[in-house]
């Protein structure tokens, strides 16, 4: 098994027109695999003062990727045999969508796109898959009943979509169209869902290559073979268990597993034992360090290169934040202008905040931040990061505050800042060692919480551990 290669290499440039995020620092990303969904960094590049960007890649194969500014992102599919992009990125969120501190989508515009590019292809039968389902409320009627009526007419729109396509040349979006397609008929007969199954196992997995870049394959996948290691329909649970639990036997878990019709192939079978390591980690089924340890066996020792990295990243994705891992680094101007970065600062430990000037308890929580700076600040470093999207609105705060005599630094946009420490809201603390690497995230609050605890006491053991103790003389 492999996956398909679409097009010829070449390289594929990128202008984007952002004129909300002048001086703001744009990245595009691509996936690097669907399972961690680690994302792997192209190029960065700042937002001019004319509003644009470009970026230039090599484009072997068609691929998903985004453009992230501050904490808005904007999706485009890379086509190899498109050599030049003019896209607009827009300050709106999609509509429905709730405001997140990142991970928010934007739609992006693109002037004049080939009709022949994968991004005008996924655009339009997007459109025409989406007509299908909620055209008007019998076709919404029809998804909810998922009976008879519905799976006659799903083949039919199977049958005219392929129609229309016919001479489309362009692997990935072939796939894509497949694939989902598919994962609607996964869920589609109520009836007789094993049967279902087997004939959609029969005509979209077995004997088909693995896609690892297409994410409408893989989201097939992933709901096919959903909870795998735990699904008394799909495995002998009490054997699996077994394996990893009392066993820690990577070898006897492929054993436990291979009889099943839907996992023979033993390719195919280390390919979904990844998905299913990365998913039951979240349960309390199975022993976290076991299936760790076996994710680190497939990545030492696995014959597929794309199997390997797959186990790196997820063992990354699941470790990389814990107590002892390596801080991610930083790189920020506090409102003193001085450069500050995780090596500058290494040597004492950093309490870092995030906040805005528009969040009342984080704005509260500096105030006992400047207390505790008095307190420890020989033995810590105190960095305060604004997420304010203006940053006139944290430039005038600060400038009304000189009692914040710390650092006390904006983000500057840097979207790639917000995914390394995972920010999903605010206040978020984090506290980091005097090497470096993570003592807690998320670290305790400056303020007491509901248990009553505030970093106070952590901070209060690491003055204690680190102050010079004074020696005790006899009949003193």
């Amino acid at each position: 098994m492999g996956f398909f290669m679409n097009g010829v290499i070449g390289q594929t440039t990128i202008t984007c027109t952002a004129p909300a995020f002048v001086n703001q620092r744009a990245i595009l990303y691509t996936i690097g695999d669907y399972f961690s969904y680690r994302l792997q960094p192209l190029q960065v590049q700042p937002v001019a003062e004319n509003g644009r960007c470009t970026f230039t890649v090599d484009a072997k194969q068609g691929y998903k990727a985004f453009i992230q500014i501050q904490d808005k992102r904007g999706y485009i599919y890379i086509d190899p045999n498109t050599p030049n992009y003019t896209v607009y990125f827009p300050n709106e969120l999609e509509e429905d969508v709730v405001k997140r501190f990142n991970n928010n989508t934007v739609r992006m515009v693109f002037d004049q796109l080939p009709k022949d590019d994968l991004n005008t292809l996924v655009m339009e039968f997007n459109l025409r898959f989406d007509y299908f389902l909620y055209g008007d409320s019998l076709k919404i009627q029809r998804l909810m009943l998922q009976n008879q009526a519905f799976r006659d007419s799903l083949t039919e729109f199977t049958k005219n979509t392929f129609e229309y396509y016919k001479d489309v040349n362009n692997r990935y979006f072939n796939d894509y169209m497949k694939y989902t397609i598919a994962s609607l008929a996964l869920f589609s007969d109520r009836e007789e869902p094993a049967k279902n199954k087997y004939i959609l196992f029969e005509s979209f997995i077995k004997g088909q290559p693995i896609l690892y870049h297409n994410d409408a394959y893989l989201n097939f996948i992933m709901d096919f073979y959903k909870n795998v290691l735990s699904d008394p329909n799909m495995v002998e649970r009490d054997r699996v268990t077994f394996a990893i639990n009392n066993l820690n036997d990577l070898k006897k878990l492929h054993e436990a597993l291979e009889g099943n019709y839907y996992l023979r192939h033993p390719v195919f079978r280390e390919f979904i034992l990844l998905n299913g390591f990365k998913e039951a980690y979240h349960t309390t089924y199975f022993n976290r360090h076991n299936m760790q340890e076996m994710l680190l066996e497939i990545g030492k020792k696995s014959t597929i290169e794309e199997h390997k990295k797959i186990a790196k990243n997820i063992l990354y994705q699941q470790t990389r934040l814990l107590p002892g891992a390596k801080s991610p680094d930083f790189s920020l101007t506090n409102w003193q202008n001085q450069k500050i970065n995780l090596d500058t600062l290494k040597g004492k430990y950093i309490y870092l905040n995030f906040w805005a000037t528009w969040n009342g308890p984080s704005v509260q929580d500096l105030l006992v931040i400047k207390m505790l700076e008095e307190k420890y600040g020989k033995y810590v470093h105190f960095v305060s990061v604004s997420l304010d999207e203006d940053v006139n609105e944290y430039k005038k705060f600060v400038a009304k505050r000189k009692d914040l005599t710390w650092h006390i630094c904006h983000y500057e946009g840097d979207g790639g800042l917000l995914n390394n420490f995972d920010i999903q809201s605010i206040p978020m603390y984090v506290l980091i060692d005097d090497k470096g690497n993570l003592e807690q995230l998320p670290a305790l609050a400056p303020s007491p919480s509901g248990t009553g605890k505030s970093i106070d006491e952590t901070l209060h053991y690491i003055k204690r551990k680190l102050e010079p103790q004074s020696t005790i003389r006899v009949g003193q």
